[in-house]
């Protein structure tokens, strides 16, 4: 009986990791397929053009307007995509290119938070961007060099 029943955690075990990977490579296409022709393929971005996401993009998450704005932005809001292929495409990107920067309490983005945030698009996403890492780094002045360092 034992063997049976370790056998079918072993099995459960074995599903949740394939879904978890079938996920993150979804997230993955969804991000070759949406995000890449701007951001690139290691989402450096375009200095002046296009703002980087690798290595920084997790700094927006250390304020609640800086999460909102990351799905508020026109990329993102009106992307062709689902509310729940946008909530994973984007806990996967911050994980993926940007998990140092991610506060340690980070909670990931929810499918209803997704819907909600995209019917309110950033009208001004340069302004709304500079502003908002501005006071995440007068909030917390130990990311402030970081922020100055990289933001484009």
């Amino acid at each position: 009986m034992a063997v049976n029943r370790n056998l079918v955690i072993l099995t459960i075990g074995l599903l949740c990791t394939n879904a978890a990977f079938a996920d993150d490579q979804k997230a993955q296409v969804n991000y070759m397929l949406h995000c890449q022709g701007c951001h690139l393929p290691g989402a450096e971005g375009s200095a002046g053009r296009v703002p980087p996401m690798n290595d920084f993009i997790g700094y927006f998450l250390h304020s609640q307007a800086g999460r909102e704005f990351l799905i508020r932005v026109p990329g993102v809001a009106h992307a062709a995509l689902t509310d729940a292929e946008v909530s994973e495409l984007m806990n996967w990107l911050v994980q993926r290119f940007s998990r140092e920067q991610l506060p340690t309490e980070f909670i990931p983005f929810t499918v209803a938070e997704v819907n909600e945030l995209r019917r309110d698009v950033e009208q001004s996403p340069n302004n709304a961007r500079s502003l908002i890492l501005a006071n995440i780094a007068a909030d917390n002045p130990a990311l402030a060099s970081e922020i100055s360092k990289n933001k484009n």
